[in-house]
Parts: C-alpha cells; sequence; structure tokens
C-alpha cells in the first residue's frame, strides 16, 4: 500500500503536487472547497489505491474533476497518493465497521458481523442447511461455515488454482439442485499454465465434486478447454455460477482482457454458458448445430459479468456486468442475445480514450440499467421469503469500487426504484438470501462475512 509503504520524501513530494494542482478546489488542508473534502470515510468513488490512481490519472466522467495523466506522471501521482492516505484522520485503507443498525425506508436492519477473521478473500457462498454453509476463499481455499462461525480447517484436495493475477482465484460455487442426494458442489476457478506466474496463458474451469468431511473428493472438470483458448496476464474472469429452477447451470467468463473476442462466437471469452449438470450440452441452447459456436454459449458480447440471478416468478436470469471506465451494466440474459461489448458501450478506456462512439447498435441488447461511473457492480440476489415481506422479489446489488449495496424494485422487467441501503463498509463480493430468510453478505477489505435481518 502507498499509505504504508511511502517515504517521508514521497509524501512530502505529494503535499507539494497537492498545493500546486489540487488545493484550489479541494481546500488548502482538504477540507474542501469548490470541490469535496478529502479527510473523510465515505469515498464516493472508490478509496482504494487503484481507484485513486484512476481517478487521479483519468478524470471520473460525468463530473468536474479533470484528467492529470498530461500533468503527472506515474512517479508523481504515487507521491499525490501516499499524501492522501497520510493525511487521513483514519486509515484509508480500513474502512468504518459496519453499524449494528442501519435504516432504509422500509426496515430497520440489524448487521451482525459473523466472521472478521481467518478467510482472505470471500467470494461466494451458498447453505447447505439452515446453519450450514460452503465458502469460496480468493486464494484458493473452501471452508464449511457453521452455526455462523468459520471453521478455521479449509477443505483439502482442491485443484491448483491460479491466485497468481489480480482479479484470479477460487471464484463463485453452487450446489447441484439435487444436493441432498448426490452430494454435488460445482466451484468456478481461474486456471493458468504457470499459477505463480501472472502472465502465464490461463483460462476459467468449472468443476464439480463432493466433500466428505474437510476433504474435496470425486473431481469432475465440466468446462475444460485446451490450451489454444488460454489468454495470458488476464483481469476478467468472469466465474459467477447459478442454477436455475429447471436445473441448469450458467456461469461467465470475463474478455480475459482481449475485448474483441467477446463477440467471436468460436472463442469463450466475454460470454456467459449454459449446460447441464454433467457438463453436457442442453438441446435447447441456442447456438447448438453452429459450427463455428462453442456449443456452450447462451449470450456474448459480455464483458465481465460478475452478477447472475433469476426473479423468483418470471423465471429471467438477470446479471451484473463490469464495464471499463463507466458503464457498468445491468441485463437481463435473453438465450442467443448479443450484449454488445466491445461495439457499443457506455464507457470509455481507462486512459481516456474512445472505445466505441455508439452506446446502442441493431441487434444488441440496450441494458436495463448503465453506471457512469461505474461502481463494479458485483454480485446480485432476489430478496426471496418471509423475513422481508415488503422487498419480496426485490434485487439486491453489491459493488466493490463504490463499497455499496442497493435495492432496486423491478416491476414488468423494468427498475421502478431504486435505494442505496449503505455505503463505505467494504467490497461487496456476494449476497445470498439464507435459508431463514436473513441476508447474508461476503465483504473483501475488511474480509468480513456479515447477517443482516429486520430489527426486532
Amino acid at each position: 500500500m502507498y499509505f504504508t509503504g511511502a517515504t517521508g520524501a514521497e509524501v512530502d513530494a505529494g503535499a507539494e503536487l497537492y498545493r500546486t494542482h489540487c488545493a484550489g478546489c479541494h481546500g488548502a488542508q482538504l477540507q474542501g472547497a469548490s470541490a469535496t473534502a478529502l479527510i473523510k470515510t465515505r469515498w464516493q468513488y472508490g478509496r482504494s489505491e487503484f481507484s485513486l490512481e484512476t481517478n487521479i490519472r483519468n478524470g471520473i466522467p460525468g463530473t468536474d474533476m479533470p484528467a492529470f495523466r498530461g500533468q503527472l506522471g506515474d512517479k508523481n501521482i504515487a507521491s499525490l497518493i501516499a499524501f492522501l492516505y497520510r493525511a487521513q484522520t483514519t486509515p484509508l485503507d480500513k474502512p468504518e465497521p459496519l453499524p449494528t443498525t442501519i435504516e432504509t425506508l422500509a426496515y430497520e436492519l440489524q448487521s451482525e458481523r459473523l466472521v472478521t477473521s481467518g478467510i482472505d478473500g470471500p467470494w461466494g457462498i451458498e447453505f447447505v442447511s439452515g446453519d450450514l454453509a460452503l465458502i469460496t476463499d480468493n486464494t484458493g481455499k473452501l471452508f464449511w461455515l457453521r452455526d455462523g462461525r468459520l471453521d478455521p480447517d479449509p477443505i483439502t484436495g482442491l485443484p491448483a488454482v491460479d491466485v497468481a493475477t489480480s482479479t484470479g482465484g477460487l471464484l463463485d460455487l453452487a450446489l447441484d439442485p439435487a444436493f441432498e442426494n448426490n452430494g454435488w458442489v460445482y466451484l468456478a476457478l481461474s486456471h493458468s499454465e504457470d499459477p505463480t506466474d501472472r502472465y502465464a496463458k490461463g483460462m476459467t474451469r468449472v468443476i464439480r465434486g463432493r466433500v466428505d468431511g474437510n476433504r474435496w473428493v470425486d473431481t469432475e472438470y465440466l468446462f475444460r478447454l485446451d490450451d489454444r483458448y488460454h489468454l495470458p496476464d488476464s483481469k476478467h474472469w468472469g466465474g459467477r455460477l447459478l442454477f436455475d429452477k429447471d436445473g441448469y447451470l450458467y456461469f461467465s467468463i470475463g474478455d480475459m482482457s482481449v475485448p474483441k473476442n467477446s463477440q467471436d462466437l468460436a472463442l469463450p471469452s466475454g460470454k456467459v454458458f449454459r449446460i447441464n449438470r454433467d457438463g453436457s450440452i442442453p438441446e435447447d441452447n441456442p447456438f447448438v448445430g453452429h459450427r463455428d459456436a462453442l456449443q456452450a454459449t447462451f449470450t456474448f458480447g459480455n464483458r465481465n459479468v460478475q452478477g447472475l440471478a433469476q426473479h423468483p416468478e418470471s423465471g429471467t436470469i438477470w446479471a451484473t456486468e463490469h464495464g471499463p471506465r463507466g458503464g457498468d451494466e445491468l441485463n437481463r440474459l435473453i438465450a442467443g442475445h448479443n450484449y454488445g461489448w466491445p461495439v457499443v458501450t457506455f464507457g470509455i478506456n481507462y486512459d481516456g480514450s474512445t472505445i466505441s462512439d455508439r452506446t446502442q447498435a441493431e441487434g444488441i441488447d440496450a441494458p436495463v440499467r448503465q453506471w457512469t461511473p461505474a461502481p463494479a457492480v458485483s454480485a446480485i440476489e432476489f430478496v426471496d421469503g418471509d423475513r422481508f415481506p415488503r422487498w419480496r422479489n426485490h434485487l439486491l446489488v453489491g459493488t466493490l469500487a463504490h463499497e455499496e449495496l442497493w435495492r432496486l424494485e423491478i416491476s414488468n422487467e423494468k427498475i421502478v426504484a431504486e435505494e442505496l441501503l449503505f455505503k463505505g463498509f467494504g467490497r461487496i463480493r456476494d449476497i445470498k438470501m439464507a435459508p431463514d430468510g436473513s441476508i447474508y453478505l461476503l465483504l473483501n477489505l475488511p474480509h468480513e462475512i456479515v447477517r443482516l435481518r429486520p430489527a426486532g
């Protein structure tokens, strides 16, 4: 971190750069002037080093924040970030703890921090029963959560996982619809030819196996492509899993940092796939019989789908998708449809250059909702059960960079109301309705597991 690793000279250089380039808008003491204060606990556009660097270098679309890439080089930007980190009255890399009560329009929520240590990057959670769940850790570990407590001993015997890349690792998990009878657990993971080399070629895989006590057994590879499909230095692995009510398994693979491949049906990156539980291809998949298409493909033109959920009543599959700098999306997934990346987008490249001059085109589905600036939308979950009756069938949406939890009310496949439930307490990686109707959140930075219930 710049906060912990910068030298005094670098911080002093950053202070001088701040006085020259930033104080006129943000105040000489970072107290705010024509622009927002920079000593705070709520960072609207992200507080990570990556977010700060991107915002300083490239500006923030839709705001008055200009791009400084023409005036400040990498070393100067690093010094400026070091100064901002050191200037905070509370550590910028440690958000405030989630409060015990949260006011919303319909409910006062009671939050409980169930797990605050012992896990290094919780990514996905699935409930085996009312008080027992499995949790993936991005570092390649799988854990049991028993009665709200983390089993400190990870499950052994998992295949090797690529943990060298910035967004790779052990990703989502799902339980077989007949789990009680067959015990199958499904995992998405990043695989590379050298798991220790961040530039090694790799591709997302989907496997299944069983958990026998604290050991993973009976591994089967359901989606494993040969080396000719592998790509180097990817940052967009996808990896979200979903079983629909008919027992089909959906999973996402990001564009693997090669945008044009999202439009090529013969290549796996930038797609959402649909397979049977044993890895075979459903006969009604949209590209079955197309010679130059991967038969498992369900949708294409996707940049990096991070959330998948099925509406409890309509059965529609919804997905959240990372855009570049701007242009995060919420989409309804329809078999065989094209979602545009990179032909159309509301976003731009991180360096400010244009990706496409179009935000819509014939034959491409427009997003139901797009976000600019991009909050890094992540997991989604429809509210079900009896504990939150006034939110039934509403969509919960988490974000990473902006550290937000949103509630979206949907009617006739359209968003009719939105509410920001809270912000600034950590990156929300997964959201899950528990069997008892409570809401579980997996947070990154801090790495925590949180439970939400109506107060009282």
